[in-house]
This record gives C-alpha cells, structure tokens and sequence, in this order.
C-alpha cells in the first residue's frame, strides 16, 4: 500500500505525549485561511521555489523545454502552464528548486518511524498521523498504524473530522489517542473561514468522546475570526456536552508556515495578520477553566 506523504517530522513534543515522530499526510478537505501547511492541501507532489536559495544562475530555464520559467528578480513559474516534468527540479544545484510530496509504501514508512523508537520508549511517546487529512488516505494511514502497534508503538490520529463516521469508525482499534480541531462554533462562519460547514464534525466528537478513547479537541485562536470571549464559550460549551476522556486546548494562532503559500504558488488569504499575543491567550484560557475542561491528557 502506497501514500503520499509531505515529511516524517522527529523529536516532536507537540502531537501527542513524549516525544513523537509525525508523518505528514498530503490531501485535504478544508481550506482554513489561516492554516501553516498548505502543501498538505493537495494529493499530488508540488513544484516548490524558495527564493532565498536560489543564485539565479538559470540553470533550470535552461533544461525547461516547455518554457514557463524565466529569470526576473527571482525565478517566474507560469505553473499553469507547467508539465512537472521535474528537469528543473534536477538541474537546480542548490535545492531552491523542489518537489513537496513524495510517493511510500506502508511498510517503509513504519520502518522509518521506528528509527526513533528509542525516543519513543524512553519519554512515553510514539507515532501520529496528520496532514492534512489523514483519513483521506485511509487504506495507507490504517496499514501504517497497524505496523506501528505490531511494534508496541503508541498510535496518535490528528484529524478534522471531516469524512464520514464509517471512516472513522475502522480507526478506532488501531488509534490510542484523537487530537481533532474544531475551530468555529457556527456552522456558517466555519464554512466561510474554512469551506465546510461543521455538524459532521460537532457529530462525530460526540460519538468518538462516546468510545472513552482520550480525546483532546484544539481550537486555533485566529485574529478576527474567533478569538473573542463570545467565540470560545460558544466552543467550550460544544466540548463540555461530549461525554467521555476528552481534554480541550487552545492555540494560539501563527504565521510561521505563511511562507509556504509563495513558495508553492499558492495565494495566502491571510497574508499580514498578526499572530496571536500570549497575553491574548492567556486572557481566553480562563474560560475553558470555568467550565470545567482539562488541557493536559
């Protein structure tokens, strides 16, 4: 079984308890304005150019018999227009040229999970699937958390909760831990910020709380969008009527992966805003607390 993956981030602490290895899964269903990994947005590998790399020596304009690259201030792609050929991606001497996403077995994934397995024993922590939308690619994304817990390996699954309940449903024997966002509490304006409507998210949190699997449920603070005190008791009062081991956690939004927009060629909606002061932050996690909601698993 093949998937398509953007990378295998190690040493991480944020996915999950311990410290974790994270493979990143390409494909996904929601278009949030303020996400920081557009890459993962398609299925298909993604002509990348950082700029900074680049020494403009036109070494890829040179091999490119379709004639969309040309040399101004940096290197111009007409993308659509572009074959993906990848001779310009081969030509490039210092990587400013690259593909995002790559083509990998189940099996050679867990194998390359595993070389952290060290880690995993000594701090308590394991291997989680994101994305994107890793139950977009559910054959992969089940045969690689089948491999892991053959290994003793604690499985964790970020998701959106966006497919259907017979989706999630075959993941329940296999996942140890749901990290899942939902990020508005009005359909309507989720559908606006991130091009869905959210009841089939709000309907399987509540059926997953259901299982007793420990649940956390994220909510990223975005400016103008639902960082008031309206906004996160609106949330908080959806996360407090799910019955289960279910944990809540704010965060605070980021521009950190903005770049990523440009360098794939993508338009960024979001281009400018602010990130979220920990002073703000810190002001919202009071309501949480009053009703209730633990942050840690």
């Amino acid at each position: 079984m093949e998937g398509t993956i953007t990378a295998i981030q190690r040493m991480s602490i944020h996915d999950g308890p311990g410290i974790r290895s994270t493979l990143f899964l390409k494909g996904c269903d929601l278009r949030c304005a303020w996400c920081h990994n557009p890459e993962t947005w398609s299925y298909q590998p993604q002509l990348q150019y950082v700029a900074d790399k680049c020494i403009r020596c036109g070494s890829c304009i040179a091999v490119c018999d379709d004639r969309v690259l040309r040399l101004e201030e940096k290197v111009y792609i007409d993308r659509d227009r572009c074959s993906r050929c990848g001779r310009c991606v081969e030509a490039c001497v210092t990587g400013a040229l690259s593909w995002v996403g790559r083509q990998i077995e189940a099996c050679e994934a867990v194998r390359e999970l595993l070389l952290d397995r060290t880690f995993f024993e000594e701090s308590g922590g394991g291997v989680t699937l994101s994305g994107g939308e890793p139950l977009l690619q559910a054959d992969f994304a089940e045969e690689v958390l089948r491999g892991c817990l053959a290994e003793g390996i604690h499985t964790a699954v970020e998701s959106n909760l966006t497919e259907p309940w017979p989706t999630i449903e075959r993941f329940l024997p296999l996942v140890r831990l749901w990290m899942c966002d939902l990020k508005v509490a009005d359909s309507a304006k989720h559908r606006c910020w991130t091009g869905l409507g959210n009841e089939r998210i709000i309907e399987n949190l509540h059926r997953l709380a259901a299982t007793g699997t420990p649940l956390v449920v994220r909510t990223p603070v975005v400016p103008g969008v639902n960082d008031t005190p309206e906004a996160v008791e609106e949330l908080c009062r959806i996360v407090a009527d799910l019955n289960g081991k279910v944990f809540y956690e704010l965060l605070g939004f980021h521009s950190l992966g903005f770049g990523k927009f440009g360098d794939l060629g993508m338009n960024n909606p979001m281009a400018g805003t602010p990130p979220l002061t920990s002073k703000k932050l810190a002001d919202l996690q009071w309501i949480p607390e009053r009703f209730g909601l633990k942050r840690k698993f």
